[in-house]
């Protein structure tokens, strides 16, 4: 369920080529990760981790014509499930892009991003998504080459690819005081993804046989201001 918003929404960006990667994660582990109060969120008491690699196109702020849409970037996020009071949502354990505005943007909204070297490319039926750098650390890469199954399902409520795709903020910290980015879009359409990783250089997980992917062509988001939620001593 999405919680009523405090404030209209402000910003707009599409997203194109999104492929979803998700790798379960112990408990105690996402635990010793995730600060309090957020609760790490499971199913049917396991823990997910996921990765998420996008092109994002016509990002602007409300009422600004389409031409004057910012530039085009690439973006991958790591990121937990949580909940806090009674609303579902996401922590972020960094976000990587390749355009130095976006970084220095979404760190002054206290958001965990870094610079990253990172490509995208079509070749006939595949998308090769490579990113260099990440976490700002020399060595670490990460390249993944996907395709879908193009057979399109809608998750329904119960199952785990809802509860790993259907999140509509993000929960955070500003100093201590708890922030919540809410987000909106409509409901995902899903393709199983056919993925292969090429490489995996530094990255602080492995990927097994028990990985899920979902790939989804686009989607349009809606951006709301953050809505603040009170302190906390750390």
């Amino acid at each position: 369920m999405i919680e009523k918003r405090q404030w209209p929404w402000i910003a707009q960006q599409n997203w194109r080529d999104i492929l979803f990667i998700h790798l379960p994660a112990s408990y105690e582990k996402l635990r010793s990760l995730v600060p309090a109060p957020f609760k790490i969120d499971t199913y049917n008491g396991q823990g997910w981790i996921s990765i998420v690699l996008f092109k994002a196109t016509h990002s602007r702020l409300r009422y600004m014509p389409e031409s004057l849409s910012f530039p085009p970037f690439y973006q991958m996020n790591i990121r937990t499930y949580v909940t806090f009071g009674s609303e579902p949502g996401v922590y972020f354990f960094s976000i990587n892009t390749n355009n130095t505005l976006v970084k220095l943007g979404g760190n002054l909204a206290c958001l965990p991003f870094s610079k990253a070297n990172i490509t995208m490319q079509h070749e006939k039926d595949k998308i090769y998504f490579e990113a260099n750098r990440l976490f700002d650390e020399q060595n670490a890469t990460f390249k993944v080459a996907y395709s879908s199954n193009l057979y399109p399902f809608s998750p329904r409520t119960a199952l785990l690819s809802y509860f790993l795709t259907e999140r509509y903020c993000i929960w955070m910290f500003q100093g201590n005081t708890i922030l919540k980015a809410p987000i909106f879009h409509s409901r995902w359409n899903l393709q199983q993804a056919n993925i292969s990783i090429l490489k995996n250089i530094n990255l602080p997980f492995h990927f097994s046989e028990d990985i899920i992917a979902h790939y989804a062509p686009f989607k349009h988001a809606l951006i709301h201001p953050f809505e603040r939620f009170g302190k906390v001593s750390k």
